[in-house]
């Protein structure tokens, strides 16, 4: 199989079903599954080496950067991100897999303007429980 290209991934708000395109985003962060880590090393560990376990999960942030190409998209994002509500989002790739997860608007900035810049944002989602990944395999 051959490479994926990122241009058309989306980014959804779907708190009731609705879908609500995340508008002029020029780029999605990373998501995953990261463990907290706990050190169990004991003073008679003998191997001289740290001992840990693996503790809670942490699905982390999403990053978002976009540029400003209508004042609507950054007055929902602002209001998103003062109501502080979790709400369910989804990433979806031009294959068809999605990233399905609960989160609240962390962060929502207005990007620095610069003398040959546009106007831009960045914005970051705080995921809460786990996340769910779904892959579509494409038919033959």
């Amino acid at each position: 199989m051959s490479a994926v290209k990122s241009l058309g991934t989306t980014l959804t708000l779907d708190p009731d079903g609705n879908n609500t395109l995340i508008a002029d985003l020029t780029s999605i962060g990373e998501i995953g599954v990261e463990s907290d880590e706990i050190d169990v090393t004991t003073l008679d560990s003998d191997s001289g080496y740290k001992e840990f376990i693996a503790g809670f999960k942490d699905a982390g942030e999403v990053a978002l950067a976009g540029i400003i190409k209508t004042e609507s998209n950054m007055e929902d994002m602002l209001e998103l991100a003062e109501a502080q509500t979790v709400s369910d989002w989804v990433i979806t790739f031009t294959t068809g897999s999605t990233w399905k997860f609960q989160g609240f608007v962390k962060s929502w900035k207005e990007a620095e303007s610069t003398i040959d810049g546009v106007r831009g944002f960045t914005g970051s989602i705080r995921i809460s429980g786990a996340p769910t990944y779904t892959a579509v395999t494409p038919s033959a």
